[in-house]
Parts: structure tokens; sequence; C-alpha cells
């Protein structure tokens, strides 16, 4: 009877093996299943790998804050230990180390050049005295085609407190008025005018979507606490984009509606790029006063920037004719960017001298618009960089452009 049993219980056992719906059958079709689901997976994966190098010419979706070169995947904001006071890397951006000091800063004098881009590790390490001092971004890895860079540079402009420092400057100095050159309060800048006037006559603004870019310019800097200047007069690059890079020739001859046009096509989608206005132009001047080292009148000598060295005299940090020191060339000819390691100041190069710069601020109530910084063939003393030019508009004479963003 037992070994009945047994066969009995054996043969249960083996028909639930090996039978219809048995276990090991269903295993395999179990097998069969992953199996499959794994290959149709990876078709999937492989479609959308194709898919992102035919579409996007190979960029993927990004994985970390920056990418292999070393720039932002987003806009990264770099807060401080002072209150109001920081720094934003946007996408396709990072900060650079510089050759001269391998630090973020250069002194006139010092190779100012890029050496390289700043590990993303140190990035939150930035400090308030870097900011102030100029903190230079690039949006492309560091190489170069036949001398000239690959990447455009930007230097940050601090405005910790909007209400109070982004404005225009309190500016004495000489002015023409139309006879004579007269030192004293510059009537344009601080007679008091209704806001009508100021609508009208003597605010920035640009013929062609001025509300929208001026708004939009002012909501930026209040939000991100500051803004970008080119960190050098700017050139021309492939499909007309404006570019400031080292080693360039400026821009020469461009008529100020013109200007307005080239400085909106810009390099990157990740940034919005305007020609300057008038009080960008003073905002980045009041900045440096008690930050920058310039250069001094006495051969090899730096001094810390006062008003009077924007205001009344800037021969001493600038391409002019009458320039002095360490800044006085043989030779007053109009010079490439970034020529002279002792034309700039925290970082940014020629906003003394060298070329007169467009900017978007009316000069008076018919089609004259406001020329800034001077030129090589001109006086520092008749034009410093605070200086107010006044040309129609149209006017394309030894003008050129300095983006903001």
């Amino acid at each position: 009877i037992t070994i009945i049993v047994l066969l009995i219980l054996a043969g249960v056992a083996l028909a639930t093996l090996t039978g219809q719906g048995n276990i090991i059958g269903n295993a395999e079709n179990a097998v069969g299943k992953y199996k499959n689901s794994v290959a149709a997976e990876q078709y999937l994966l492989n479609e959308i790998e194709k898919y992102f190098q035919n579409n996007l010419d190979g960029v993927t979706t990004p994985t970390g804050p920056v990418d292999e070169n070393g720039l932002a995947t987003k806009n990264t904001i770099i807060t401080t230990d002072v209150e109001n006071v920081q720094i934003v890397i946007p996408a396709g951006f990072a900060p650079a180390i510089l050759t001269g000091s391998n630090s973020t800063y250069s002194l006139p004098g010092q190779d100012g050049s890029v050496k390289e881009i700043m590990p993303y590790e140190q990035w939150s390490s930035i400090t308030v005295e870097q900011i102030n001092q100029g903190i230079v971004i690039v949006d492309h890895a560091i190489t170069y085609t036949d001398g000239i860079p690959d990447f455009n540079e930007y230097v940050w402009i601090s405005i910790e407190n909007f209400k109070n420092n982004f404005k225009q400057m309190e500016w004495i100095g000489p002015y023409w008025n139309g006879s004579e050159w007269i030192t004293g309060e510059h009537p344009i800048v601080n007679n008091p005018i209704t806001d009508e006037e100021k609508e009208d006559r003597y605010w920035d603004y640009s013929s062609l979507s001025r509300d929208d870019v001026y708004t939009s310019m002012l909501e930026s800097i209040e939000y991100y606490k500051g803004f970008y200047i080119g960190r050098y007069e700017a050139g021309i690059g492939t499909d007309d984009k404006v570019e400031s890079k080292r080693n360039i020739s400026p821009i020469v001859g461009i008529a100020q509606t013109e200007a307005i046009k080239v400085c909106a096509n810009k390099t990157k989608e990740s940034i919005n790029t305007h020609l300057m206005y008038g009080t960008e132009w003073d905002s980045v001047l009041n900045w440096l006063i008690g930050k920058a080292k310039i250069s001094s009148d006495v051969i090899g000598e730096l001094k810390t920037m006062k008003i009077e060295d924007i205001q009344t005299n800037s021969s001493s940090w600038g391409n002019y004719s009458n320039s002095t020191g360490d800044s006085k060339t043989d030779s007053n000819i109009l010079q490439n960017t970034g020529t002279s390691e002792y034309w700039k100041v925290n970082n940014i190069y020629d906003l003394a001298g060298n070329v007169w710069e467009w900017t978007q601020e009316k000069y008076s109530t018919g089609n004259r618009r406001t020329s800034r910084g001077g030129g090589y063939n001109g006086d520092a003393l008749k034009y410093p960089s605070a200086y107010r030019g006044s040309n129609d508009a149209d006017y394309t004479d030894n003008h050129d452009v300095r983006i903001s963003c």
C-alpha cells in the first residue's frame, strides 16, 4: 500500500511540473517574456539616442550642474555672506581664472587674458571681494582660432541696492555748451525735470520696442542684483552676431540705430543682450569708484579710482591723444580690444578712450543720441569716461558699441 501511495504522489508531482500550465513551462515563458521586454527597452533607448544625435547635434539632456566643458547647464545664482551681493552664472557660461594672477582678478599691468574655466566646486566660494573686483565669465571652452578666442567675455556689475545704486551719475565735469567748455553741473543730468519731460527728452530709450526692452532690463537688474557688461568694445562675428572678444578690431563707423539691432543679435539664447543704456554706463562708473585700481600719472604706480578720474581726467587709464604714465602710447591710433593692460578697470577694457561707444540715451528733443568714453584722438581732459557726447542717431564716424545683458 505504501508503494502504491508513493507512486500516485510521484505521478501527481510529475504532472504538475510537466503538464499543461505546469511550473517549468510557466517559468520558461516568464524568462522568455523578460528577455523580450529587455530587448524592447534597449531598442527604445537606442532610438532615443539616435533622435538626440540626429536632431540636437549630439547634445543630450544635462545630467549635472555643468557640461563637459565646465559651463553651467542652467542659470545658477551664487549668494555670498553679505546681504544682496550675489552673482548669476547664466546657462552656457562659467567664471574664468585669469592668466596673470592665477585668480579671478588682474591688476593693471598684469595679463588679463583668460587662462581656464573655474572648476565648479569653486563657484560657491566666490567672495564679495572678488565680485567687487570684477568676475569674468565666458561662453565657450577656452580655445582659439588664429589667435582669436572662440569665447566671449563679460564682467558682472553688482547692483546690491537697486534704488540707490542704479542711477545716472551726478556728473560734474567739462561739457560743451555750444560755444565753450564749462566745468560744473551738466544741465541734462542734474536739472530737475518732470516725468513727462524725462519720458520725452532726457531718458534712456530706443524707438525699437523701448517699453519691452527697457522695462525688462530694469526688472532683470533689480531681481538678479546686477548685470553683465561686455568686457571689450564690440566686434562683429559670424552671422552678424556681436562679439566681446580679446584682440579683435572694434566696430568703427556704425549708426546708433544700427547698433541697437546689432546688439540684439545675441550669441546665446540663455541671455538677453542689448546696446547699453546711459544709466547702465553710469552705474558701471559709480560701481568702479573706490573699488578699481588704475595707473597713476607716475609710471609703475597704481592708485584707487576716484570720481575725478572718471569725471575730470581719464588720461591715466585710457587710450587718448594725451594719455599719461603707463597708459601713454607712442602712436595715437585705434587699437584692438585688450591691447593694453593699463587700459582696464576691474577687468573691463577701454571704458575710457580708444573709440566712442553709443548708448541708448537720448540727448535732446531731436534725433540726437549720447555716446560715451571718448576716443584715441581726443583729449582726456575734455572727454573723460563720464563725458556725454552728442551726435545724430544716424551718425557713423568713429563709433562702436558695448553690449550689456
